[in-house]
C-alpha cells in the first residue's frame, strides 16, 4: 500500500495519503434547517480519526430554493459558519484536510422545497417511473449571475469555517451540471451553445472565488467523464482548469433524463478491472496537469493501490466502503478485515446506512 498512503500536495497544502472520503449526502443528521449536528460531526471525525488523507464534506447547498431535500446542510448564510467549522476543526486534529461540497440542485429540485424550480432553459422530463416529472423554468440572466454570487459567498463563508478549500458539484445532473450538458441546456446566449459558453458558469465562478479566497485555498469541481462523451469531457475539464480550478473528481455526468449513461464508455472498456467512470476519470487523467479524483466502485484498498502506483490516478475516493467501514483506511494500512460494500443498498440516499448488513457484521 506504498502508493495509495503516499504523500502528495495540492498548491502548499500537504495530504497524507491518497485516500478520499467522497461527498456522501447523510439525511437523517441534518436538522430541518439545514444546520449540522453533533452526529454529523461525529461521522466525519471517525473516519478521519481512522487515516482519510482527504475528506469532501457532503453538498451544502448555496440557495434555499435549490435544495435536493428538504433536509441538505445550508450554507446561503452566515448563521451556518459556527456548525459548520466544527468538522475540519475535528478533522485536522487526525491530520485530514477537508473540503466541502457546495450545491444546487436546478431542475433537480423537489416541488417538497421549492415549487419554482429553475434551469439553464425551460426543462420537462420524467424525474424516474415513479416519480413526478421534472418542470423546470429558464433562468434569467440577472438569476443566473445572482446564483453565481450565492455559491461565491459560499465560498468565503467556507474559507471562514476553516476548510481547506470547496468542490463545486458540477456532476450528477444538478445545476451546474446542467449548464454544462448540450443535452439540457438549449439557451442562445452567452451561457448556452458552443462548450466555452456551456461552462461559462462554471468558469465565471471559479474566477470570482480566486479573486476572494486567496491562492492557498483550494477550488475543486466534481464533473462527468460523459458530458455528453469523454472528448467534450476532456475539453471541458480543460477549461475549467485553465480557470483555475486545482482539483477534478471525475465522476458521472447526465442525460435528457436526468439519470447517468455512457453506453460509449462502457464499450470502450471490456477489459478495463474497474468501472466505466473509473475508466473516464483514468482518460482524462492523461489530458489534464491538475490533479484527478477517480470515484466509484473503488472497494479494495488493492485496487485502490492500483490505480495510484501505475499512475492511473493522484487520489481513490472510497464512498460507500468508508460508509460500511469507518476504519477501511486504518486496515487498508495497517492490516484488519474490512468490511466491504455488499451492493446491497439499504444505505440508498444515506439516510440508512446502519441497515447495512456488512455494516452490522462489522460492528458485531
Amino acid at each position: 500500500m506504498k502508493a495509495l498512503f503516499s504523500e502528495i500536495k495540492l498548491k502548499n497544502l500537504k495530504i497524507k495519503n491518497r485516500v478520499v472520503m467522497p461527498p456522501m449526502v447523510i439525511f437523517k443528521h441534518v436538522t430541518a434547517d439545514g444546520l449540522i449536528t453533533k452526529e454529523h460531526i461525529a461521522h466525519y471525525e471517525e473516519r478521519a480519526k481512522a487515516g482519510v488523507g482527504l475528506i469532501i464534506v457532503e453538498a451544502v447547498c448555496v440557495n434555499k430554493e435549490g435544495r435536493l431535500a428538504p433536509r441538505q446542510l445550508g450554507l446561503w448564510s452566515d448563521a451556518f459558519i459556527d456548525g459548520l467549522q466544527e468538522i475540519p476543526k475535528v478533522c485536522h486534529k487526525y491530520g485530514a484536510k477537508v473540503l466541502i461540497q457546495l450545491h444546487h440542485a436546478g431542475a433537480k429540485t423537489p416541488p417538497s422545497v421549492c415549487s419554482d424550480s429553475v434551469c439553464p432553459s425551460s426543462f420537462e422530463t420524467l424525474r424516474s417511473p415513479d416519480a413526478p416529472s421534472v418542470q423546470a423554468r429558464a433562468l434569467t440572466l440577472s438569476e443566473i449571475h445572482n446564483l453565481q454570487n450565492d455559491f461565491v459567498d459560499a465560498a468565503i463563508r467556507a474559507k471562514e469555517a476553516g476548510f481547506d478549500g470547496i468542490e463545486l458539484h458540477g456532476a450528477h445532473g444538478y445545476l451546474i451540471n446542467q449548464f454544462f450538458s448540450p443535452l439540457i441546456n438549449k439557451r442562445k446566449d452567452l451561457y448556452g451553445g458552443s462548450l466555452v459558453n456551456r461552462a461559462r458558469f462554471a468558469v465565471e465562478i471559479i474566477t470570482e472565488i480566486k479573486q476572494v479566497v486567496g491562492n492557498e485555498f483550494i477550488i475543486g469541481c466534481r464533473m462527468g467523464c460523459n458530458e455528453p462523451d469523454l472528448q467534450t469531457s476532456i475539453a471541458l475539464a480543460k477549461l475549467l482548469e485553465n480557470a483555475g480550478v486545482q482539483l477534478l473528481h471525475i465522476s458521472f455526468g447526465s442525460g435528457p433524463s436526468l439519470n447517468f449513461s455512457s453506453p460509449s464508455l462502457i464499450a470502450a472498456c471490456p477489459d478495463f478491472d474497474y468501472s466505466w467512470v473509473v475508466h473516464g476519470g483514468v482518460e482524462m487523467k492523461m489530458h489534464l496537469k491538475v490533479p484527478v479524483i477517480v470515484v466509484f466502485g473503488i472497494r479494495k484498498p488493492e485496487e485502490a493501490d492500483a490505480l495510484i502506483e501505475n499512475n492511473l490516478a493522484d487520489f481513490t475516493a472510497v464512498g460507500k466502503g468508508l460508509l460500511v467501514d469507518p476504519d477501511w483506511a486504518e486496515k487498508a494500512q495497517k492490516g484488519g478485515v474490512i468490511a466491504f460494500c455488499r451492493s446491497c443498498k439499504k444505505c440508498l440516499w444515506f439516510q440508512s446506512e446502519d441497515l447495512c448488513p456488512a455494516r452490522r457484521a462489522v460492528n458485531s
